[in-house]
């Protein structure tokens, strides 16, 4: 399995039409500095707001942001 880069950008939106972009498992993983396995077993568990599609998991940065917010409160 191919190793992705870092992730290097993390902006909300998509700048070519303005629209929330969705990041991947391995953006996300790296970004709450888990496993994707670990991050997959949170979606499937509704502990981390994902939405599937087929078989890929797919977050918007928002969600992403305010989940880590909470968790950093509590």
């Amino acid at each position: 399995m191919e190793k992705k880069p870092p992730v290097s950008d993390y902006s909300p939106l998509d700048p070519s039409n303005g629209i929330e972009r969705l990041y991947d498992a391995h953006e996300v993983a790296v970004r709450c500095k888990v496993s994707e396995k670990s991050l997959h077993k949170w979606a499937r568990q509704g502990v981390i707001p994902a939405v599937k599609f087929g078989r890929l998991w797919r977050f918007r940065k928002t969600a992403i942001d305010h989940y880590l917010e909470s968790r950093s409160a509590s």
